[in-house]
């Protein structure tokens, strides 16, 4: 009988009703899409969106949003700062689209021109002079444009994924290529030897790239980096040393060398942060050196040795109160690019003609990394797009392909629970469906009690029987059980009551099982018979064996079959396991495709026991490992891990609905 009546459904009151119900129901249904969505979203994008939750990210159909997020995943921030000319970046949501929109030429001509000078440019310069973009972040700000995966399969190839040959040539015991990592020098920072097959490896890489992914080291940045760091601003460089300073990237190197607090920042910049490989000794510092490496038998030189023993002498002394500021001579890309555009152009207005500037003098000009990221992206844009959207993914499919066995060990978890929950709940439930024993009801009672305690409550017992399970006792109680079945069926064969019989096999299988495990542990040496199934699939599987759930379920669907059937297998001569099998399963598909549904779900998502019982990584299960990428990876990639792992279960539920239905309707309407 349907709760609203047919008749006067059609007048204005009952139409009322019914909207009001549509629309609960399609605000239900919002509430659970609406978090999945912006869990999609948020995996798709990166360390410069992610906190802007959004359903729809502004990439996805903004260029300029687009080229953001290029760009906030080129360099680090400070660097992008000086770049673009902007003192107040901090954060990536200090970055902002119109910023970008306005430091680029906006014609693509002058975008062309300034890309391809900078290309030339990067020919001339040294290897050792030129650096890559995309390498900086590690894996909780893990970039898709990160160009470290595309290093590693480079050098896979490079030794012919002869991961052994490469160890022994970086003298390295990796397990894999990520583990070889990259080098020093790529940071910038002071490689004692640059001929190690490492670095000269790197090197080879970095010449591979194009100029949209290369960039130099400037004095100016490092300056600008410095004074940002201690200073924070230009408020705060004003109010130390009383001067009147807009930004402070109008602060560059040679506004540094007019004052004495100036000077010093060089000095220290000089000696600690600028690359050993672009700096120079003038010859004023020859009879310095060669007092300070008399004893080591070092000649001077003005530029690095390549030898290890002198280039490590050589840094030595750069570091030495002996070496003065002046002995100093830094080799300064941002300097020479001047001097190739004023070789190029001649005239600084020639130059604002092609490159969309606006340059007051060649000493002013900056490096065109607005113009070389805005054509980079322009040309690419889908590719780029595309890279954003599924990088993510592509990131955690290989995370969880190429390392460790948590997905196999899931599909094997799956398989076991789902075998185990269909065999042993589906039996004791026939047996009290079909015998009706006389305390039936308060076996159904005690199973229904284990429904009302959450799994926490039995997970510290669990795991003490998982931890020392007694396997000893088990063996030697269904020994015995085994032992007495034998004797009472070929030596004593007096016939007895079920009760009394069930009785005594009782007593000797407990009597056993109590007293003959200690003697066999002492005539063993060992303390009890007992093992631990730690790190084991048994570990995962034996706790959830049977469930008090499942048997209430499949007895009352049981129970509504027709005992005619069974009335009629049993004339044909059927045995109880045939009618079990052949009758009793077939007819109970909708309900165990309900049980079989709760155990996927269950080894599926099973993480807290797994994580306690099976420690050791190549038993986690996918839960359990995803739980350890998380404390490595950033939030986007967070996110596609957990979109990835809930697809499994979502088309579980799509293509098993009409089993789930028929298992849920069936047993309630009989």
């Amino acid at each position: 009988m349907s709760l609203i009546p047919l008749v006067g459904r059609k007048s204005f009151s009952t139409r009322v009703l019914f909207a009001g119900l549509y629309l609960v129901l399609a605000l239900g249904g919002f509430t659970m899409v609406y978090p999945f969505a912006l869990m999609l979203a948020t995996a798709t994008t990166g360390n410069a969106d992610w906190q802007s939750f959004r359903v729809f990210p502004r990439y996805w159909f903004d260029d300029t949003e687009l080229l953001r997020k290029y760009v906030c995943d080129k360099a680090p921030l400070p660097s992008l700062a000086w770049e673009y000319r902007q003192d107040r970046w901090f954060t990536m949501q200090d970055v902002r689209a119109a910023d970008l929109r306005a430091a680029a030429p906006s014609d693509p001509a002058a975008r062309d021109a300034a890309a391809a000078d900078w290309g030339a440019f990067l020919d001339t310069l040294p290897p050792a002079h030129r650096y890559l973009s995309f390498v900086h972040q590690g894996d909780r700000e893990h970039s898709v444009l990160s160009l470290r995966p595309v290093f590693f399969r480079w050098l896979a190839e490079r030794y012919t994924n002869d991961l052994e040959q490469a160890n022994l040539r970086y003298r390295d015991t990796a397990a894999n290529w990520i583990e070889l990592g990259l080098p020093r020098a790529f940071a910038g920072g002071i490689e004692l030897d640059p001929r190690a097959p490492r670095n000269r490896d790197w090197t080879a890489f970095v010449l591979t790239r194009p100029p949209t992914q290369t960039r130099v080291i400037c004095l100016d940045e490092v300056a600008f980096m410095e004074l940002r760091n201690r200073y924070g601003s230009a408020e705060g460089l004003n109010a130390e040393h009383g001067t009147a300073f807009q930004r402070l990237v109008d602060v560059s190197w040679n506004v540094l060398a007019g004052s004495e607090w100036g000077r010093r920042i060089q000095d220290n910049l000089l000696r600690t942060v600028w690359p050993l490989d672009q700096l120079r000794l003038r010859a004023a510092a020859r009879p310095a050196f060669e007092a300070f490496a008399a004893d080591r038998g070092v000649a001077f030189s003005t530029d690095p040795p390549a030898d290890l023993q002198a280039r490590a002498v050589w840094a030595q002394f750069v570091r030495t109160p002996e070496c003065l500021l002046e002995f100093l001579e830094p080799v300064d890309p941002l300097q020479q690019w001047r001097t190739f555009l004023a070789g190029r152009y001649g005239r600084v207005d020639a130059l604002n003609r092609a490159h969309g500037t606006s340059w007051a003098t060649f000493d002013a000009v900056s490096v065109p990394a607005p113009a070389v990221d805005a054509r980079a992206v322009a040309e690419s844009r889908r590719s780029v797009r595309r890279t954003f959207l599924f990088g993510n993914f592509t990131i955690v499919f290989d995370y969880i392909f190429l390392h460790g066995r948590s997905l196999i060990n899931t599909l094997i978890l799956i398989a076991l629970s789902i075998g185990s929950a269909l065999t042993f709940n589906p039996m004791a439930a026939y047996v009290l469906s079909r015998f009706r024993l006389r305390h039936t009801h308060h076996i159904l009672v005690f199973l229904l009690v284990t429904m009302a305690f959450p799994a926490e409550v039995g997970m510290i017992p669990g795991f003490l029987l998982i931890k020392s399970f007694p396997l000893g006792i088990l063996a030697v109680g269904v020994a015995a059980l085994l032992l007495y079945a034998l004797v009472r069926l070929f030596v004593i064969r007096v016939r007895l009551p079920l009760a009394l019989n069930a009785l005594l096999a009782l007593a000797v299988t407990a009597g056993a099982a109590w007293l003959l495990p200690p003697v066999i542990a002492r005539a063993l040496g060992r303390a009890d018979l007992n093992v631990s199934l730690m790190n084991t699939f048994f570990a995962l599987v034996l706790p959830g064996l049977a469930s008090g759930y499942s048997i209430f379920l499949l007895k009352g669907f049981f129970d509504s079959l027709p005992p005619e059937i069974y009335e009629a297998a049993m004339l044909d001569g059927a045995s109880e396991m045939r009618i079990f099998l052949r009758i009793t399963m077939p007819l109970c598909k909708p309900v165990l495709a309900v049980i079989a549904l709760g155990a996927f779900t269950g080894a599926y998502g099973q993480f807290m026991f797994a994580f306690l019982t099976c420690q050791d990584p190549r038993m986690w299960t996918l839960m359990v490992f995803l739980y350890q990428f998380q404390q490595m990876y950033s939030t986007p990639l967070i996110m596609a891990a957990l979109v990835i792992t809930s697809v499994p279960t979502l088309l579980v539920f799509l293509l098993c609905q009409n089993l789930i239905l028929r298992g849920i309707v069936i047993p309630s309407y009989k």
